[in-house]
């Protein structure tokens, strides 16, 4: 029987190979947006508020980099990305982990993450306001 963090990393490995295009290598925006439960033009919109200096691949990396993070405290994806859309964090402003990647922060929620990954468990125990079912982030695993 696989342990906890097997499990968590085999969600997260799997999960990864559903957003990559195999044809390129590189994660589809396409795929990534449906896992996300969100539209390829708003994920393309996040990445463009970052500035034309930051690739898609660099701030792709910022993104699950802060998911993968965030699934092995809560050891589940769904509710690492429901934390990453709805969590406002108090250390951070009250923002959201999306509204500080797309800023340019994720290297400091990282180490928040990292430091004080306490807060992240607390805050996602209280009820969260739920985004319209448009936007409600759902994982949505692609096949073939």
């Amino acid at each position: 029987m696989a342990t906890g963090k097997s499990r968590v990393a085999t969600e997260f490995l799997q999960f990864l190979a559903d957003i990559h295009d195999p044809a390129t290598g590189t994660v589809s925006c396409m795929r990534l947006a449906g896992c996300l439960g969100m539209t390829e033009t708003d994920l393309c919109r996040r990445w463009l508020r970052r500035g034309v200096r930051v690739s898609w691949e660099h701030f792709v990396d910022e993104l699950l980099s802060v998911l993968d993070a965030a699934q092995l405290q809560r050891r589940d994806l769904e509710q690492a990305i429901d934390w990453y859309f709805n969590a406002p964090i108090e250390q951070c402003g009250r923002k959201t982990a999306d509204q500080l990647v797309v800023a340019g922060e994720a290297s400091r929620l990282l180490r928040e993450l990292d430091t004080c990954g306490v807060w992240m468990h607390a805050t996602l125990d209280r009820p969260l306001p739920l985004l319209t079912d448009k936007t409600q982030p759902r994982l949505h695993f692609f096949v073939g």
